[in-house]
């Protein structure tokens, strides 16, 4: 019998290596003031929210287990079309969690879709603003929605998963500190208080609907997801067609609503309005030729406000529209989150935001209001990247 050759010997050794692909690479040089919004949708009581799809307001309906101070079961905006899971491991550690994998099972993969408007091949973060306090039910929603990512042709391209710190301001959740973070990001918001501790809480906190006044909340719950691009220096304001150009917003602290006047309350809303959406005027011969900054002193085709349902919002809001704004009108141009679909808790941090960019096309402009807090105030610039790249146009090239 013949002997093996050293080389027959080497081929039966050889192993065949998989490619191994490169790592990609994140960046931590992001923008800290400016985001661009690229799409979204929400899934509410009214129903799905998409680009140019805002469905009617819906109707509250009566709660077979809640009831109000007053004895009279209350009021909710319950979503009716939740995707059911089977996760009896969740349920048994909460049940507000299970509720909450419930909806954002329900838009996971529409949320997914979105992405389709991206170069091929981008890579992204998933943040995730959901009322999570159980540390073993945080871990296992994060995880299933990570494995159901990963069943899609988009799980290559996928970032990170995590909770979003808490508070409302978008730069500030999607800030990616030392550890960098993927170009794009699918910022979910979800939340639901239709049960006891939560309507407890707004009935602490004097936001409930009450039938002896006029005004207040209606507890609800949605599911509202944000596409969204983190910027670099090296990206022109100017460079994109589509989108809006969410920048740093603004808050102001001050005395609780109740106690000040309606002039008063008017006219700090109309100063933190100009110091937000500034109407320049030209001040060279190049801006008087292209007709001076054009993207400040546009009004806002769009308003977004979170909560008018509360006492004295609309008179507060109408008032300063009107002297700032003569030709927009509050009623046909505004768009009220809790009259939609009732409050929705954390998903009211990403459902503003959805709701403008649902109204707008990339030429118009929104402006995104919080007025449910007591002693503070919000509020965010939407600027098309349309009609920013049309006005950084010379003259000559608009005609």
């Amino acid at each position: 019998m013949s002997r093996a050759s050293i080389f027959d010997l080497l081929h039966q050794r050889q192993v065949v290596s998989e490619p191994v692909e490169a790592p990609v690479e994140t960046r931590c040089d992001y923008l800290p003031d400016r985001l661009r919004l690229i799409d979204g949708l929400a899934l509410t009581a009214a129903g799905f929210i998409r680009s140019g799809e805002i469905p009617e307001p819906a109707t509250p309906e009566l709660s077979s287990s809640l009831y109000g101070a007053d004895g009279y079961r209350l009021l909710v905006h319950r979503v009716g079309d939740a995707m059911s899971v089977n996760e009896p491991r969740l349920g048994r550690l909460d049940a507000k969690a299970l509720r909450l994998h419930q909806l954002i099972q329900t838009v996971v993969i529409e949320a997914l879709m979105m992405l389709e408007a991206l170069p091929e091949e981008s890579h992204f973060d998933v943040l995730l603003s959901a009322p999570l306090r159980a540390g073993e039910a945080a871990e296992l929603v994060q995880s299933r929605l990570r494995d159901a990512i990963a069943e899609t042709q988009y799980g290559a391209c996928l970032g990170e998963v995590r909770l979003a710190p808490e508070g409302a301001d978008p730069h500030a959740t999607l800030d990616v500190g030392e550890q960098g973070g993927m170009p794009y990001v699918l910022w979910i918001g979800v939340d639901s208080l239709i049960n006891d501790s939560d309507v407890g809480s707004l009935r602490y906190r004097d936001l409930l609907a009450r039938a002896s006044r006029g005004g207040g909340l209606y507890p609800g719950e949605a599911v509202a997801v944000l596409l969204l691009q983190r910027l670099t220096p090296a990206q022109e304001p100017t460079a994109f067609d589509s989108g809006w150009y969410l920048e740093a917003g603004i808050r102001r602290e001050h005395a609780p609503r109740a106690t000040r006047r309606d002039h008063d309350k008017r006219q700090a809303l109309i100063a933190l309005l100009d110091e937000l959406w500034p109407a320049a005027e030209p001040s060279s011969e190049a801006e008087e030729q292209t007709g001076g900054d054009e993207t400040a002193s546009a009004a806002p085709s769009r308003l977004v406000i979170d909560a008018l349902g509360l006492p004295g919002r609309a008179v507060e809001l109408g008032g300063a529209v009107v002297e700032r704004w003569p030709d927009l009108d509050t009623v046909d141009d505004g768009l009220g989150v809790d009259a939609l679909s009732g409050w929705s808790g954390e998903a009211t941090r990403v459902l503003p935001f959805v709701l403008a960019a649902a109204a707008c096309t990339p030429e118009q402009h929104a402006l995104v209001l919080t007025l449910h807090a007591e002693q503070s105030t919000q509020a965010w610039a939407l600027k098309g990247c349309a009609a920013l790249a049309a006005a950084a146009q010379p003259a000559e090239v608009q005609s």
